[in-house]
């Protein structure tokens, strides 16, 4: 364990084998940080947060502060945090209003990111430089979200899409998809992206037969659904597809 002589260490606090912290870096009392993690300089841990092992925070970031929330009225929340994430500069993230907010594995979480109260952030996800998260977001796994994209509150991110830069993303981003524009709407497939992931040619053409149905002129989204159920085979993605345009509750970004 490598500790700065001028880092701040609260009682109570739990730090696992080999941990490295920063100077002039805060951890506050209660706070838990698993073997293998790398505090920066000037980072500021607050009580009420969690997080597993090998994760490396760079230098200015705040995790556990309050939420930046009216309804907010004080009481025992949280941040939990999973393992393999790299967590760069000046990165903020919030407690939660109510239950908690979390951040799962093997995330990349670019300089001057803004994770908001209530977030849910899955495994493998990108996001890049001053994307900024209200509160209540939900980001599935491997989605990707461009720099200075702002996310409306409630929104939901699905896996494996892609966000172009410094769009607004006030509605749910289809899986799969590669969104862009002002109206925000998807463009198509995230082919890169799904083959990066390792998605067969057959996987993706079906996925691509699935969304010339959703972004067609001469077709509603209830239409569109009815025509994937109808003309396509119903494999699992297309079938989580569906599922996630039913049940959203802000609307599609289509």
């Amino acid at each position: 364990m490598e500790i700065h002589k001028t880092a701040i260490i609260g009682g109570d606090t739990s730090l696992g084998k080999d941990v490295k912290v920063g100077a002039y870096s805060i951890i506050e009392e209660g706070v838990e940080i698993g073997d293998g993690c790398e505090i920066g300089n000037y980072v500021c841990i607050k009580r009420g947060t969690k997080m597993g092992k090998n994760n490396k925070v760079y230098q200015g970031t705040v995790i556990g502060n309050p939420p930046q929330d009216l309804s907010f009225k004080g009481g025992e929340t949280f941040v939990r945090i999973g393992s393999n994430n790299t967590i760069r500069e000046y990165v903020t993230i919030h407690r939660a209003t109510g239950e908690g907010t979390i951040i799962g594995n093997d995330n990349f979480l670019m300089a001057y990111c803004h994770i908001a109260h209530n977030v849910k952030i899955g495994n493998g996800v990108i996001i890049a430089n001053a994307a900024q998260l209200a509160g209540f977001v939900l980001v599935f796994d491997y989605a990707f979200i461009s720099g200075l994209c702002p996310v409306h509150q409630f929104v939901r991110i699905g896996e494996y899409s892609i966000i172009g830069g410094g769009y607004r993303i006030p509605k749910d981003v289809l899986p799969y998809s590669l969104t862009a524009g002002d109206p925000l709407r998807a463009r198509g497939v995230n082919v890169v992206g799904l083959k990066r992931h390792n998605f067969g040619k057959k996987s993706i053409d079906i996925l691509n037969r699935a969304f010339r149905f959703l972004l067609s002129r001469e077709l509603n989204t209830h239409q569109a659904i009815e025509m994937i159920r109808k003309k396509l085979p119903q494999r699992e993605e297309i079938k989580h597809l569906i599922e996630f345009i039913e049940s959203s509750e802000r609307g599609v970004a289509i």
